[in-house]
């Protein structure tokens, strides 16, 4: 009789950023701008966690002052530079019935697009949301939608996902009720802050392999690929269910990243051994 094993987890949340694509997107109005040098050192204090994300959010949009069709352009941008798997981990989750989330520091005009084209319900995303100059651009215009897409940023919604320990609420608020274990993924030090909320974190370093994050986390992917995070989100039974269907291969892509190239690590040497156990007799 098999043993218990590695537990399969219900709930899984994504961050968007350098983990679902490779970019960051603030970063990236930003070079548009010719503001990439200020703005990324900001960005990098603040995922590193040398500087809280509060005193950096306000300033970066200040510096980038972006406009509706910039953030529109982001979105294309954020599904051209998508992580390797990424669609066809979510694709797969959502086949094992599992619940996808994505919450983000990012921009909800262009994360909520990226998300649904990731296959993520709206009502399962969150970001930050702006508030838009409806004095700026052709403002005469306003039923034009191009008028619209030419608004420039304004001010943005202060909240938990403008603050360096405000994920842990917007999951509590994502799950409510729902049953299940809670899984989290992501690259930076606010997405670190929420392993409190959820059973297992998990740090991606595909993108930027940071050191705050590979040391803090109880399991770290280095590989380019999120293959990994189906089998150690469904386990041996989630292996099991996809057997004979599309999922399959990505499926066993991350058994291999995992067991034999170990582009996965984990802290605590008992999640290894049983991590290991479950798929050590896999055909």
């Amino acid at each position: 009789m098999r043993s218990a094993g590695w537990p399969p987890f219900d709930l899984v949340f994504f961050d968007c950023d350098s983990t679902l694509s490779a970019i960051e997107g603030i970063d990236e109005l930003a070079r548009a701008k010719g503001k990439a040098g200020r703005v990324g050192l900001l960005t990098n204090k603040a995922m590193d966690g040398e500087l809280d994300l509060a005193d950096v959010y306000g300033k970066r949009l200040k510096a980038i002052n972006p406009t509706r069709a910039q953030l529109k352009a982001l979105e294309e941008r954020y599904w051209q530079t998508v992580v390797e798997d990424a669609l066809e981990v979510i694709a797969a989750l959502r086949f094992l019935d599992k619940q996808v989330f994505i919450i983000s520091g990012g921009l909800i005009d262009a994360v909520m697009g990226f998300g649904r084209r990731l296959g993520v319900e709206p009502e399962r995303i969150r970001a930050v949301e702006l508030e838009y100059n409806e004095l700026s651009g052709r403002w005469w215009d306003y039923y034009e939608p191009g008028a619209q897409q030419a608004k420039t940023y304004l001010d943005y919604s202060t909240g938990p996902l403008t603050v360096s320990h405000g994920k842990s609420r917007i999951i509590g608020e994502l799950a409510g009720d729902l049953p299940g274990r809670r899984l989290m993924i992501g690259d930076g030090a606010s997405d670190l802050a929420a392993q409190d909320a959820v059973d297992l974190f998990i740090g991606y370093g595909g993108v930027v392999a940071r050191e705050s994050l590979i040391d803090g986390s109880e399991v770290f992917i280095h590989a380019e690929s999120l293959s990994p995070i189906l089998p150690l989100a469904a386990g041996r039974r989630g292996w099991e269910s996809v057997l004979n269907t599309r999922h399959e291969d990505t499926f066993r892509k991350g058994i291999t990243a995992a067991l034999i190239r170990e582009s996965v690590s984990f802290r605590n040497d008992s999640l290894r051994v049983d991590f290991i156990r479950d798929f050590e007799d896999m055909n």
